[in-house]
C-alpha cells in the first residue's frame, strides 16, 4: 500500500489468542491476523470503503526447531522482505542472503492470483517453509 508515512498502524488481539497489525491510508485498510509463533497460520486482507478487494492466506514452520527457532526466523523475514519491499515489489520471486542464512521466495501468478513458497536454509539445509496463497476478491 502506498503512503505508509501517512497512514496508521495499530497492533492489537481481534480474535481470542491472534496477534493482529492494521494499517489504515485514507479509504485502505490492511488486516494481518495470525497464530502461533514457530508455526502459525494466518491470513491479510485489504479493503477499499470497508469492501473486501484482497486476501491472503499462509501457513509456516520449522523444520529443524532444534538447529533454528523462531527468533531466527522473525530476523531473517525481516531482513528479507525489508529488502524485497525496498525494491517497491511484493511477487515475483526473491533471493537475499545473510551469513549462514538464505530465504528463497517462488511464486506464481501476480497480485490479482497467486501462489508460493518461502523457505529458509541455515548452511545449506532447509530449516523453514511458508506456503502462500490468494488475490482479488469480489461480490
Amino acid at each position: 500500500m502506498g503512503g505508509r508515512t501517512q497512514g496508521r498502524q495499530e497492533d492489537r488481539c481481534f480474535s481470542q489468542g491472534s496477534f493482529d497489525i492494521t494499517y489504515d491510508d485514507g479509504d485502505l485498510h490492511y488486516h494481518d491476523s495470525f497464530v502461533g509463533f514457530s508455526d502459525f497460520c494466518g491470513q491479510e486482507h485489504v479493503t477499499h470503503k470497508n469492501e473486501p478487494i484482497w486476501s491472503m492466506v499462509y501457513y509456516g514452520y520449522l523444520l529443524q526447531p532444534a538447529k533454528f527457532t523462531g527468533d531466527e526466523a522473525v530476523t531473517i523475514l525481516k531482513n528479507a522482505l525489508s529488502k524485497m519491499y525496498d525494491e517497491h515489489r511484493f511477487l515475483g520471486g526473491f533471493y537475499y542472503a545473510e551469513g549462514p542464512y538464505e530465504y528463497r521466495d517462488m511464486n506464481f501468478g501476480d497480485h490479482k492470483r497467486f501462489n508460493g513458497v518461502e523457505k529458509i536454509f541455515k548452511s545449506g539445509e532447509m530449516v523453514y517453509e511458508l506456503i502462500y496463497c490468494g488475490g482479488m476478491v469480489r461480490k
